[in-house]
């Protein structure tokens, strides 16, 4: 009696094609639902490694920019305070002057001391404000 194999080549090839094409399928799904071309390493190691160096590369100029912005604005309140401080000096001249005045009373020169006086402790007050935890004009504070 002669032995028999139950088998069907021209199945099992299509069952192999089925298979591969369902796995080439997926990885074309996952690239079109992730809107990228390499997924894992293995689909192009040397793209890859490309792409880690250019996504590097993007992160540390978005650092860059997000630095200079942040001193750009630290200057405009750099700018901010010294136009207060000019405007309260200039204030503090013109009072020197009306104080030297002879025709002033006693009266208006104690007017004008008490707004000097009130002008100065503002000149102060501005020295000591602080930009996000940092004194403006402070020199020599060390750092990086």
């Amino acid at each position: 009696m002669g032995l028999t194999i139950n088998t069907n080549p021209a199945a099992i090839r299509a069952s192999f094609n089925l298979a591969k094409n369902n796995q080439q399928l997926q990885q074309s799904l996952t690239r079109l639902s992730s809107g990228k071309r390499i997924i894992k390493p293995a689909d192009d190691a040397g793209g890859l490694a490309v792409s880690m160096k250019l996504n590097a590369s993007i992160n540390r100029m978005s650092a860059s920019i997000a630095n200079i912005q942040n001193a750009v604005s630290f200057g405009e309140v750099q700018d901010g305070v010294l136009t207060s401080a000019a405007r309260i000096l200039d204030r503090m001249a013109e009072l020197k002057s009306y104080s030297q005045d002879v025709i002033k009373s006693a009266t208006d020169k104690a007017n004008y001391n008490t707004e000097f006086k009130a002008l100065q402790q503002q000149l102060h007050q501005i020295a000591d404000e602080k930009f996000q935890g940092i004194i403006p004009f402070t020199v020599g504070t060390g750092g990086f």
